[in-house]
């Protein structure tokens, strides 16, 4: 389960799971934790091709991605992990009742095969 970590100029989380499915999910809990969105129905998809990827280099990029889905009103709401691709659902935001501007995603850092810290520049 994601956890807020104390950091002096950004947000840190530590994110973990057992797999690259479980991390983008305790990832996207940070998320909800971050902007406590309500939201409608499925409204598009994105597929990310892992390529022999990094996790880090996958939350970095998915990461990023979803703050801009975010800035188009669209939520991450489900992820699915296929071999070599994964899908992330985003989900029409009615309101975010937390008012937080997140520039980006800046530097995931692996702790062990099962979990990462993550910083969002504020």
């Amino acid at each position: 389960m994601s956890e807020e970590l104390n950091h002096i100029a950004d947000m840190m989380f530590e994110i973990s799971g057992k797999n690259t499915k479980e991390i983008l999910e305790d990832f996207f809990d940070s998320l909800n934790k971050i902007f406590k969105p309500l939201v409608g129905g499925l409204e598009s998809e994105y597929n990310y091709y892992i390529n022999q990827k990094d996790i880090d280099d996958i939350i970095f990029d998915i990461g990023n991605y979803s703050l801009n889905k975010i800035k188009e009103n669209q939520f991450p709401s489900k992820v699915d992990v296929e071999k070599d691709q994964i899908k992330v659902y985003y989900s029409k935001i009615i309101e975010l009742r937390n008012n937080v501007e997140i520039k980006g995603v800046v530097y995931p850092k692996v702790l062990n095969k099962e979990k990462l810290r993550v910083i969002f520049d504020v």
